[in-house]
């Protein structure tokens, strides 16, 4: 694939995932200057990216640390060269357990808990190995997935956790996932800084019961600005923010799309057109995709090979490429298993998304 290199983006066989740098560095400049204002860490989740060399790309702008959902996410970082790695989310099972410990031999590894039963099983597994592992307590601030709820049951977790050999207690996480996608911007802020408040309030419980609180974590691009203006966080942890897609460019304006699926039509009728790939290319889970820069163009309908968009005028010749912005950045992503990296309409990279289309 690299005979890629170099090649104009309307001279690529199609379907083809882009990624355009020009657009993620100034998505990325702005989130590291809006934490920097706000002297908060910048943890970027590496859900929406799975790509390592996309990782080790942002590593050479600053990006030391990372989120990550998964173990398969935090395994690819590691091998990429990234060190700094927080698996937001419980693992639970002995087979991911040694897989976590086998990662915290190589890297500064954190995870999440939010039960007595996953410390003591994290607390085996690390002395078995001779690995110290850092453990953060989940705080449900509003979501109702994972995580204790706010007050002295986290308390508890925070003492049994220190006690826990093979353990490093390094702080709490409260992620406000049901609020990014939220379109109300003053009711999304108002439920951030709620979610936030019972966040706080937390942390001064377990530090007055004698537990240093090193590291506060949450918020996601939805929520980031309000997140910078809270005193709950010490960093924050968006990911989408750097490719942006359809539903979330209309609630985060500010940053751009960097990512689209490069698409040819194939066949046309008046007033509609159809494209080269559909559902299995690109993502619609929040809604349908948009033409990029066409906005007399609409997408009616995706199957999966193909997708059927109507125009306003004149329709395309049989040949002609079209940008097709996903509804859905992270999907997306999910469905590839390369990105081609361009700048000023030419190819300068081709990165493999190892990540995609794993669930372990």
């Amino acid at each position: 694939m690299h005979e890629l290199i170099g090649q104009p983006i309307a001279a690529l066989d199609t379907p083809k995932l882009l990624l355009d740098l020009d657009v993620l560095d100034e998505n990325l400049v702005q989130m590291q200057e809006g934490c920097q204002r706000a002297q908060k860490r910048l943890r970027v989740h590496f859900k929406s990216l799975k790509s390592g060399s996309l990782a080790r790309y942002l590593a050479t702008r600053g990006v030391q640390d990372f989120a990550c959902a998964k173990l398969n996410e935090a395994e690819v970082l590691v091998e990429f060269g990234l060190r700094e790695i927080l698996v937001a989310n419980q693992i639970v099972g002995s087979a991911k357990l040694e897989r976590l410990a086998r990662l915290a031999q190589l890297a500064n590894l954190s995870v999440c808990v939010d039960a007595l039963d996953q410390v003591r099983a994290l607390g085996e597994v690390a002395r078995r190995h001779n690995v110290t592992i850092g453990v953060l307590i989940e705080v449900d601030i509003g979501m109702n997935r994972c995580g204790v709820p706010p007050g002295d049951e986290v308390v508890q977790l925070a003492r049994a956790l220190v006690a826990e050999p093979g353990l490093r207690f390094v702080g709490l996480q409260g992620y406000d996932g049901h609020l990014q996608m939220l379109p109300d911007p003053t009711e999304r802020a108002r439920l951030c800084r709620q979610g936030l408040d019972r966040l706080k309030q937390t942390r001064e419980l377990v530090e007055a019961a004698g537990f240093e609180v090193n590291l506060v974590s949450g918020a996601g691009t939805g929520t980031w600005s309000f997140a910078c203006e809270h005193a709950a966080l010490t960093e924050l942890q968006p990911g989408s923010f750097l490719l942006m897609d359809a539903a979330y460019h209309w609630i985060r304006p500010e940053f751009n799309c960097s990512l689209s699926v490069l698409t040819t039509v194939i066949s046309r009728r008046p007033g509609w057109y159809v494209l080269d790939a559909g559902s299995k290319a690109i993502s619609q889970d929040f809604g349908k995709p948009l033409i990029k820069g066409r906005p007399e163009e609409r997408v009616l309908k995706l199957a999966e090979e193909h997708t059927c968009v109507a125009i306003d005028g004149p329709e395309p010749s049989i040949g002609q490429v079209r940008e097709v912005i996903p509804a859905h950045c992270c999907a997306t992503m999910n469905l590839h298993r390369l990105v081609l990296a361009c700048r000023k309409g030419l190819v300068e990279g081709v990165w493999l998304i190892e990540a995609s289309g794993r669930y372990d």
